[in-house]
């Protein structure tokens, strides 16, 4: 049998370029200060997400660099740049064609607090229309009740960080009545300000269960993503995920 020899060696450069080429791409990772999932403390970031993020990066040929910004901020970032991901995203339906889905870090329930004085009673998520409600710019939340009906400037106000949005609670002259918080978030940020008896949960929103995920651009190398999604399931298979995980649950409020 004849053998072009020519054709295996070019074969074989051509798949050792690509390899390198794999190998050189150092990818952007975005995030934001969302603790205990991602905690910014000066030049480190740590938390559960990132955990398991390092985890899988770690076990990739790829180098990378993770940067912290406001959440809005990293968000419209991961929607168009190149080789670019991002964490914790929460996964809707009205994200799913902007994002390549890499794999779920972890989920997390999410409530309407108001302040423990209040006389609010929210039997249903359509009753909380009739109510001022701050959330995060382009969170998740965010995003749910746009789809929901709540209109910006009317029943719905957005704010920049998390110290904004509960100081709004306590600011009677901005008329904030409620703020959306994931559960795990709010009682570490009270639980840290000894200030718990201020708040209260008056509905649980059950329709938005958070399913944190890291997720890539639209425009991130397709392998890129491939790998790094063979990788994740594949720490999930073994364990490594799942021992993160539970390595964090004693400070965790309400993880699933």
């Amino acid at each position: 049998m004849y053998i072009n020899k020519n054709l295996i060696n070019n074969l074989i450069i051509f798949l050792m370029i690509f390899s390198a080429n794999i190998q050189a791409k150092e990818l952007t990772i975005l995030t934001e200060h969302l603790a205990p999932f991602q905690i910014v403390d000066k030049n480190k970031i740590s938390g559960i997400s990132t955990e398991i993020v390092e985890a899988t990066l770690n076990n990739s040929p790829f180098d990378y660099n993770i940067e912290a910004y406001p959440w809005s901020l990293s968000y419209n970032r991961a929607l168009y740049e190149e080789d670019t991901c991002i964490y914790s995203l929460g996964r809707i339906q009205e994200r799913e064609l902007l994002f390549n889905w890499v794999g779920r870090i972890i989920s997390s329930t999410v409530s309407m607090y108001s302040l423990a004085s209040s006389n609010i009673n929210i039997p249903t998520l359509n009753d909380a229309k009739k109510y001022k409600t701050a959330v995060i710019r382009d969170d998740v939340t965010h995003h749910f009740l746009l789809s929901k009906g709540f209109i910006e400037n009317k029943n719905l106000y957005v704010m920049d960080n998390y110290d904004s949005l509960l100081q709004l609670l306590e600011t009677p002259s901005r008329n904030i009545d409620l703020v959306v918080l994931n559960d795990d978030l709010i009682f570490h940020r009270v639980k840290s300000t000894e200030a718990a008896s201020k708040y209260k949960s008056v509905y649980s929103v059950q329709d938005l269960t958070l399913d944190f995920h890291l997720a890539c651009s639209i425009n991130t190398d397709e392998n890129i993503v491939v790998e790094l999604k063979a990788i994740m399931k594949k720490l999930e298979q073994e364990g490594v995920l799942p021992a993160i995980r539970k390595k964090w649950t004693p400070t965790m409020f309400n993880t699933i």
